[in-house]
Order: C-alpha cells, then structure tokens, then sequence
C-alpha cells in the first residue's frame, strides 16, 4: 500500500514538473513565425498600392513607401528600407509577402 501511494504521488510530481517546464520554455507569440496570412499573399516587388492597403497592418502610407524603397531582395532589405515596418511588426504580415 505504501508502495502504491509513493508511485503514485511520485507519478503526480513528475507530471506537474513537466507541465510547469513546458510553461517555461514556451515563446510569446509575438516572437514566433508569422501568423497566416488573411488575404492572398502578394509579391512586394511588383504589386500595387491597392494590392498592399488588402494586407491587415498595411495602410495607404506604408503601402507607398514599399512602393517607392523597391526592390526588395529578402525580409531584412523590406524591413531596412521601409520607415513604419520593423523587426516587431513584420511578423504581423510575413506570412503575405513574398519576394519574387
């Protein structure tokens, strides 16, 4: 009987140290991969203003001034040449841009 219950309440131990581990290494989600994208995902280098403003978190603003930093060879050139997305908020839209 001892036996039983000292199994046992090691058992409950161990699930309960996982699960506070597992609380632990969990990343923000503000950290994570981009989250999908709501519209078709358009290509950065060649769409219009009006294909941009459709991407959520992208405004008239922003859209034109992708327009006029073009071209864009990969994320980190977009995000080092366009003032109002940076390393924070391109996660926002990651998943609808595309640099082809």
């Amino acid at each position: 009987m001892k036996r039983n219950f000292l199994v046992l309440a090691l058992a409950s131990l161990a699930i309960a140290g996982a699960s506070v581990l597992a609380q632990k290494t969990t990343t923000p989600s503000s950290t994570m991969t981009a989250t999908a994208c709501k519209v078709t995902p358009v290509n950065v280098n060649t769409a219009t203003t009006a294909d941009l403003d459709k991407i959520p978190g992208i405004g008239m603003k922003t859209a034109e001034a992708i327009i006029k930093a073009r071209p864009f060879k990969d994320e980190a050139d977009l995000v080092a040449k366009v003032k109002g997305i940076g390393e924070k908020n391109i996660v926002k839209f990651r998943a609808c841009f595309l640099y082809k």
